[in-house]
């Protein structure tokens, strides 16, 4: 069983890997049509370059987690929570200067949720934890291991 274990960790670091990419390669494609510093205000080109600046930084997170899985894991899910952050505040930002057809706060932060990229970063998140999660439990040795091991 440890074998399957592996293979299916080995399938979330591929999932996590690519999504990784896909999240990063966003984040440049962004900066280079968005622009890297446009908004109108000091505020407004923050949550700007927090946009293309943290989905850009997925890659390193996944490359983060082969050296340390502890510091990848939380550089991963440090972009995804970022990530929504940022996202709500700026359609938090849109709605209370009244471009907005929503008005209850619920409905503005599952907005958040209607951004592809935000998916993507999730499936990369989830994949590290995913996999970490397996290797974890493939590392500790059963009952049955226990029991027969020599003393």
């Amino acid at each position: 069983m440890p074998k399957a274990r592996s293979e299916f960790a080995f399938l979330f670091l591929i999932i996590a890997g690519i999504a990784s990419f896909v999240a990063s390669a966003f984040g440049f494609f962004v900066m280079a049509w968005g622009g890297a510093w446009a908004g109108s205000n000091v505020g407004e080109r923050i949550l700007h370059l927090l946009f293309w600046l943290l989905p850009t930084l997925s890659a390193v997170a996944f490359i983060s987690y082969f050296v340390s899985r502890r510091t990848g894991l939380l550089g991963s899910w440090a972009i995804l929570t970022g990530s929504m952050v940022d996202i709500f505040v700026v359609n938090l930002g849109t709605c209370l200067a009244g471009d907005c057809t929503a008005k209850n706060p619920i409905k503005i932060a599952l907005g958040v949720l209607l951004l592809p990229h935000i998916w993507v970063l999730m499936g990369s998140t989830f994949g590290l934890q995913i996999a970490t999660s397996i290797r974890q439990e493939s590392a500790v040795p059963s009952e049955r291991e226990r029991g027969a091991a020599p003393n």
